[in-house]
């Protein structure tokens, strides 16, 4: 047995729960709730719109701080890759909230926000919760290593230009 496959990875990137696909449709799920939680704790329907009122200090914190903050629980859980899949929780909430929200009686004087602005929204959620999950790999990775903890060097040959510049000489002819 070689040294590679005598490192102990539970030093090395902590506890897996499963694999990639195991952990992607578990941190989904988590992300999910948590994102529709705290929507649901502001108050905030990002579908409706009654004029200025919508554009709230609620409606401010669940454009940025929310989105942000669900990416990055989604890169500690995920670990590496958690900033692709941080696109995806905001969007499948939005789109249920959308396509509910269109099918029931909204309340008085609110109307359901224009298809074309509402993607302009969930697109914002998508790439700020991405944002978290970015910064949420970054936490993780100064924790532990990413999968095994071993560092792989490119495995490619360097370019004939490459060499003719690191010979000090220039292009052969």
């Amino acid at each position: 047995m070689s040294n590679q496959n005598k490192i102990n990875t539970t030093t090395a990137t902590g506890y897996i729960f499963g694999s990639y696909w195991i952990r992607a449709l578990v941190t989904f799920v988590i992300a999910m709730i948590v994102y529709k939680g705290g929507m649901l704790l502001l108050g905030v329907h990002l579908e409706y719109f009654s004029g200025l009122d919508s554009f709230n200090f609620p409606w401010l914190v669940a454009m940025s701080i929310l989105p942000v903050a669900v990416g990055i629980l989604i890169g500690i859980i995920y670990g590496f890759g958690g900033k692709y899949l941080a696109h995806f929780p905001p969007a499948a909430v939005m789109i249920w909230d959308y396509q509910h929200a269109a099918t029931v009686d909204l309340p008085a004087y609110v109307h359901l926000l224009p298809w074309g602005m509402w993607v302009m929204f969930v697109i914002l959620q998508m790439e700020f919760c991405a944002v978290g999950g970015f910064i949420g790999e970054i936490l993780i990775r100064k924790r532990r290593a990413w999968d095994n903890g071993i560092v792989s060097v490119a495995d490619s040959e360097p370019l004939p230009e490459d060499d003719a510049e690191i010979g000090g000489g220039g292009p052969q002819t």
